[in-house]
């Protein structure tokens, strides 16, 4: 059952609302108790001089969003690219965590007509404000320019500074150093943020 929500979650995403994430947890060290928050976001990408094939944009953006707590399950597809192109629109559904709030909570779970008839026809069953899946989760530092496995270089600086104004936002993700045009000139964009992550 679990596997098959799983398939189905991306689905149920289409219709759920944002959650109010953004709150002062500057003084939370230790775990906390969390939830997944289900979404689907729209990103637009416009060319600042680095166009990109649409599989490599794709990459790029899901190794960032999972650096900065998304679950490893994302989804990145066109909804307008094509290779190379000035201006890429693009759609993201993934899960991150959000503190297990009552409003969170509630949020997730008020479920309407469309999320019902999803999970009926692919047989699953909506999780309650009880039975959601809840899971330990801590803040941490992060810096992008110091992230494995992205790949990041100079030339990304524009992607960098749209996901941070675009995604970044309706994420548990706290800005600590934000990316400035200066940081450009390095090896690869740097951007220091304080993010929601699992402890699974």
């Amino acid at each position: 059952m679990r596997h098959v929500f799983c398939a189905c979650l991306a689905m149920l995403a289409l219709s759920m609302a944002p959650v109010a994430i953004a709150e002062r947890t500057d003084e939370l060290e230790d775990p906390v108790e969390a939830v997944w928050l289900a979404q689907r976001l729209m990103f637009q990408y416009h060319s600042e001089g680095r166009m990109y094939r649409c599989d490599v944009l794709e990459y790029k953006i899901t190794r960032i969003l999972a650096q900065f707590g998304a679950r490893d399950r994302i989804v990145v597809h066109g909804v307008a690219c094509r290779d190379f192109a000035g201006v890429v629109q693009l759609e993201v559904l993934m899960e991150s965590p959000v503190i297990a709030t009552e409003e969170n909570i509630r949020a997730i779970t008020d479920y309407d007509s469309e999320d019902e008839l999803i999970a009926r026809l692919n047989g699953v069953t909506l999780p309650s404000a009880e039975n959601i899946e809840r899971f330990p989760a801590a803040w941490k530092s992060i810096t992008l320019l110091r992230a494995p496995k992205i790949h990041l270089e100079a030339g990304d600086c524009a992607l960098v500074q749209q996901l941070r104004r675009q995604i970044l936002p309706k994420m548990s993700v706290q800005i600590v150093k934000d990316i400035e045009r200066a940081d450009c000139t390095q090896a690869s964009p740097r951007l220091t943020v304080r993010a929601l992550v699992a402890k699974l």
